[in-house]
């Protein structure tokens, strides 16, 4: 037993390793603008009342960290904060290790899960250790982690998944709305979840919200109104038919650099609507399949989840916002997934890589002057990276294992 958490660790560390010797080429979020707000913050530029900032708060510590430890002659901001995240997904990794092997699957499929988890960050290493996504992505698998493994009637586990999971809310919002689903995996009375969720939320956000009050309303609002990003699904939508009318053109203004013109107007006010419903169907599954009576731990934690994979998903196809380091999101929760064959698990993991070669690498480019009739070569190669979304919100839909 112990020979397999070594022997992984060590292969583990290994790969690492090289993805922290390899960092990308030509652009970082570290070094472009988390830096930046980390030297404007120390000189007295606050974050939310001073200078917009688009992250909730618990970004700020770990923006700021690598910088004092930078002023007391360790390192350098860019390296330490890589170095950070390393050491996050050690205990990331620990614990994946021990809940897969957890798992009520073969050997085979608890060994290719592993591995599947450790290519994945090779693959997508020029943003592995470059943003937040790990970490944000991480502590809500952390949550779903130790509501498996600890028993979640003793009021204190529960604290803690709440904790964990409104930690990850703290990094980025966009995991709030699974607090729906997420409560409805309780082992304790509405009463007592109620406060658990309360008290994890304290410990989160209560400081937080003593410091800056209204002002943490800047990033919703910054959010609320952004344009579609320019890596989009409603995005590509406009650029193909763009392609026949040849009425858009892009802004050239970050971070979105959206299209603008009729089509992408009409684009944008459709995915307003589309977006919202989308959402609500992902948690009305989630919310019938979790209020049936006397679940086992596992049915629990297998249909908690699919159905964060489902929202994920239908959140990357009818959002406004979407990029390159989304793609880590769905690492761990398809590594911590019990599929019911490894065919199935195959598929599923040849999917995702496919889509992180396409997003987070430059190996599956093609040249861009080539036309197939009026459409570009790389408007067929940019579907590739929506096509297999749309193949697993089919499959884990119909999924019936533990359903």
């Amino acid at each position: 037993m112990k020979v397999k958490y070594i022997v992984l660790f060590i292969v583990f560390l290994i790969f690492r390793l090289w993805v922290l010797q390899h960092p990308p080429q030509y652009y970082s979020d570290v070094k472009q603008d988390y830096e930046r707000y980390a030297n404007q913050w120390r000189y007295g530029l606050t974050p939310y009342r001073k200078i917009l900032f688009e992250y909730p708060p618990a970004v700020i510590p770990l923006i700021s960290l690598p910088l004092e430890i930078d002023q007391r002659g360790i390192g350098k901001y860019y390296q330490n904060y890589r170095i950070e995240i390393f050491i996050f997904e050690l205990l990331l990794f620990s614990l994946v290790l021990h809940t897969v092997f957890r798992l009520p699957c073969s050997t085979k499929l608890q060994w290719s899960a592993i591995l599947f988890y450790i290519l994945a960050g090779v693959v997508a290493k020029d943003y592995w250790y470059e943003g937040i996504d790990l970490i944000f992505f991480g502590l809500f698998s952390l949550s779903m982690m130790w509501a498996y493994l600890k028993r979640q009637n003793i009021l204190l586990n529960r604290v803690v998944t709440w904790a964990l999971f409104w930690l990850s809310v703290a990094i980025k919002i966009m995991t709030a709305p699974l607090a729906i689903p997420l409560l409805m995996t309780k082992k304790l009375s509405l009463r007592r979840e109620i406060l658990a969720c309360f008290l994890g939320g304290v410990l989160v956000w209560g400081l937080p919200l003593v410091l800056y009050r209204s002002s943490l309303s800047v990033f919703v609002v910054f959010h609320a109104n952004r344009p579609m990003k320019y890596g989009a699904f409603g995005t590509y939508l406009v650029e193909v038919i763009n392609d026949v009318t040849k009425t858009e053109s892009r802004l050239q203004q970050g971070p979105d650099f959206p299209m603008v013109g009729p089509v992408a107007k009409k684009v944008t006010q459709g995915m307003n609507v589309i977006f919202p419903w989308a959402i609500l169907g992902v948690l009305l599954y989630g919310y019938k399949k979790l209020s049936r009576k006397n679940m086992t731990n596992i049915e629990t934690f297998t249909i908690f989840l699919r159905t964060s994979l489902l929202y994920l998903f239908a959140l990357f196809l009818t959002g406004k916002t979407f990029s390159s380091p989304f793609h880590i999101w769905y690492i761990p929760l398809l590594t911590l997934y019990p599929f019911r064959s490894f065919q199935r698990q195959f598929v599923i993991f040849a999917l995702a890589m496919l889509m992180l070669g396409l997003d987070t690498t430059p190996y599956l480019a093609v040249p861009k002057d080539v036309f197939l009739g009026m459409f570009p070569l790389t408007r067929f190669r940019d579907a590739l990276r929506f096509i297999p979304m749309v193949f697993c919100i089919v499959f884990f839909i119909r999924e019936q294992k533990y359903a």
